[in-house]
């Protein structure tokens, strides 16, 4: 499975002009998935929201995860596939900082998607901190986060290192892949700079430096998912004794 991850050079706070800028920068480009970064659609109403997301999908021919969107106090996405059929909708269950402050509230778990056969699932920003939003959810293939990675570091580095621990830490415990799209480092949300933490975290990689492949240098990294490779591994670790 190919993914593609986008990370855009800037958010605007107007959907329409994110989702219009992301259509440009996916040009020329195939997959399987593309993976878009947290609030791509800003505070777009909902039906124009699912609009876009599923336009994306069918111009593009490849299934999108929509990022998010402020759908009233809940921070919210979709999937749709390339024929444009809606395959989820999905909420950010642990807003904190600023969104609190603004009143944004924690929605409700997703039950993630298939796709070509195999298990993905979505999970907001900082929801990948939690890693009760995985327990019980053994046999995932891959786990997509859009992120907007906000920070109140001097520069985006420490940040950056702090998501990789974790991206990793989460595809070896749980046994998939762990693919992060978030906004450019020079990018701000209200006066708060992001780290760009874009990136694929490979709980099986073929040398010792693949555990984690990014910040990319372009606004579309991709990535190929290499299941048969993530199959024998997890049989492995059960011949091992580790946990299925």
């Amino acid at each position: 499975m190919k993914i593609l991850l986008v990370q855009p050079p800037h958010w605007s706070p107007d959907g329409h002009a994110n989702f219009d800028a992301v259509e440009a920068l996916l040009g020329g480009f195939s997959g399987d998935v593309v993976l878009l970064p947290e609030l791509a659609g800003s505070s777009l109403p909902r039906a124009d929201y699912l609009a876009r997301v599923r336009e994306l999908a069918v111009g593009s021919g490849m299934a999108v995860v929509g990022g998010s969107h402020y759908d009233g106090p809940v921070n919210r996405g979709a999937v749709f596939d390339a024929g444009g059929t809606l395959l989820l909708e999905y909420d950010k269950v642990h807003p904190y900082g600023l969104e609190l402050r603004s009143g944004i509230r924690p929605g409700r778990p997703s039950a993630g998607f298939e796709l070509a056969g195999r298990r993905l699932h979505v999970l907001l920003c900082a929801d990948l901190w939690y890693s009760a939003s995985l327990a019980g959810r053994d046999g995932l293939d891959a786990v997509l986060v859009p992120a907007f990675s906000v920070t109140r570091w001097d520069g985006p580095a420490p940040a950056r290192t702090l998501w990789q621990h974790m991206s990793v830490a989460r595809a070896y415990e749980f046994m998939t892949y762990v693919a992060v799209s978030d906004w450019h480092h020079e990018t701000t949300y209200h006066g708060h700079p992001c780290a760009g933490v874009t990136g694929l975290a490979n709980p099986c990689p073929q040398t010792h430096d693949g555990f984690f492949t990014g910040p990319p240098d372009e606004p579309v990294s991709v990535h190929e998912l290499d299941f048969g490779r993530l199959d024998a591994f997890r049989s492995d670790r059960a011949d091992r004794g580790f946990r299925a």
